[in-house]
């Protein structure tokens, strides 16, 4: 059944991969992208883009609301967020304003205006340094950055609103999402800026010593979860997206080098506060509930980008 959905973030790297392929299942998508950090040339142009900042919800939500009305919004997926770890850390009261104020602001007129299901993009930054590896979603949360703390608040604003309205809440903890449209200039990003570092024959720079491990997972298994979400009955769950596989910054580096004939030393700098040493993440319950698992090795996906292919 075509269904009304509304996707902030819709522009940047996920949310725009996302908006393709929604619109490929034949609904109706309407995205809010306020392009600090999202592109126009992501744009699809079969959806309808509104270039807003959530930050003003917090002070006059009606442009919000009458967009939610308007177009008969029933699923949000809330993708739009200040993703710079360190400028979490340099800037703390910027990223909480971003990531938790406006975003409360923002699900609580999609509550009020009778969403069906809200759909938010949170992190495995909210686990911190694991104390048992992979991660499952029980794991404590105990953020080592402020970005990490701004999606733990808000997952836990939505487990209390699950008491509280008719709507339904699924999170989605992220691992490191890789793949198509991924910005090399903007933090975190490894894959695309070890891909853009290759092409221009530059000098590859790692914090610390390279035995740091990541859980890589290509946007196209996550795009399918974010999918599945859309008929989970459930009022209120959480899941973990890894891959169970860990590969460190070397490793990944090695890949690059087999796939493109790359062989450059890497320029190793300082360790970084606010980096996790450590990070790999179940996807069991996925599996269970959702019957998802990822597809795509991270060897094959970053062929898959050498190769151009989306």
């Amino acid at each position: 059944m075509r269904k009304n959905i509304l996707i902030t973030g819709g522009s940047g790297f996920i949310g725009s991969n996302l908006v393709d392929f929604l619109l490929s299942k034949g609904h109706n998508i309407f995205v809010i992208d306020d392009l600090s950090t999202g592109l126009k040339e992501n744009e699809n142009s079969l959806a309808t883009y509104y270039h807003y900042d959530l930050v003003n919800c917090i002070e006059d939500s009606k442009y919000i609301e009458d967009i939610l009305i308007n177009h008969n919004i029933d699923f949000v997926y809330h993708l739009a967020a200040s993703a710079d770890i360190f400028l979490s850390i340099n800037n703390p009261e910027k990223v909480y304003k971003i990531n938790v104020l406006a975003s409360i602001a923002f699900v609580n007129v999609c509550i009020k205006c009778n969403i069906k299901k809200f759909l938010f993009a949170s992190t495995s930054a909210v686990y911190g340094e694991p104390q048992y590896l992979p991660v499952d979603e029980q794991h404590p949360t105990d953020p080592m950055s402020p970005y990490g703390l701004t999606k733990l608040g808000f997952e836990q604003y939505l487990s209390y609103l699950k008491l509280h309205s008719d709507t339904s809440f699924i999170i989605y903890r992220f691992p490191n999402v890789y793949g198509y449209r991924q910005r090399p200039d903007l933090e975190g990003g490894v894959v695309a800026i070890f891909q853009d570092a290759i092409e221009k024959n530059n000098d590859i720079k790692i914090f610390g010593d390279g035995r740091q491990t990541r859980d890589w997972v290509d946007v196209v298994d996550i795009l399918s979860a974010l999918d599945k979400g859309l008929g989970f009955e459930k009022k209120f769950d959480i899941f973990s997206l890894g891959s169970n596989t860990k590969t460190s910054l070397t490793m990944l580096l090695d890949y690059f080098k087999d796939i493109t004939g790359y062989s450059k030393s890497p320029i190793y700098l300082d360790e970084r506060d606010g980096d996790i040493k450590h990070m790999v993440m179940r996807y069991d319950y996925a599996k269970k509930e959702l019957d998802w698992e990822p597809s795509i090795s991270l060897r094959d996906g970053i062929r898959k980008l050498v190769d151009g292919v989306k």
